[in-house]
């Protein structure tokens, strides 16, 4: 019989883990590999990327338009449309984070800021969460220089829908996040 939870998912049983050590060294995360003891005595290795927590932005104006940014992502080779974020550094709390990366990914700062939640990256390889803010009324910083490459377009929310239909808005962390902002009812968006 396999053990669940009071919701009926399946609970794993504590694996036996040895042989942990960071194999490399990026910077920005790290590749820990280790070995895992299973239960029909079987070994097997594991690797998993080592990241810091991130944060992204759902900066709403008095307009209704959210900021978004658009950005040249090199593991695509190309760019794309999604919500301001970035790294949560280390001494950083994820909300000093969030209003650093609305100001240096987008030159806005101050407004409302809410904490919507969080949620795990991608837990069957990474170990790191994404801290979800939503800031109402922000204010542009003038003079404010962007970090390079990275552009600024202001969508309306019915703007917003059509580029969720069409592609252009795919990133898989702000849908995540505007569905959060969404079910808790911080946006809404009509239908054309």
């Amino acid at each position: 019989m396999i053990p669940t939870n009071s919701a009926g998912y399946t609970v794993d049983k504590k694996a036996v883990v040895s042989n942990a050590v960071t194999e490399w060294d990026f910077g920005a995360y790290k590749v820990a590999s280790f070995d895992i003891h299973q239960e029909n005595g079987a070994v097997a290795q594991f690797n998993v990327l080592k990241c810091p927590d991130w944060v992204n932005i759902i900066a709403v104006l008095g307009s209704g338009e959210i900021v978004l940014v658009r950005q040249f992502r090199h593991a695509l080779g190309r760019e794309t449309l999604e919500l301001p974020g970035g790294i949560v550094d280390d001494g950083k709390t994820p909300f000093q984070a969030a209003q650093d990366e609305l100001l240096e990914e987008a030159g806005f700062f101050g407004g409302e800021w809410i904490q919507l939640g969080c949620y795990l990256a991608n837990p069957g390889l990474q170990n790191n969460y994404v801290h979800t803010f939503l800031c109402r009324n922000p204010s542009f910083k003038e003079g404010s220089e962007q970090e390079d490459g990275v552009m600024v377009r202001l969508m309306s929310p019915q703007d917003f829908i059509v580029g969720l239909h069409h592609g252009e808005l795919s990133q898989s962390f702000m849908l995540a996040s505007v569905f959060m902002a969404i079910n808790q009812g911080f946006i809404q968006f009509q239908s054309k």
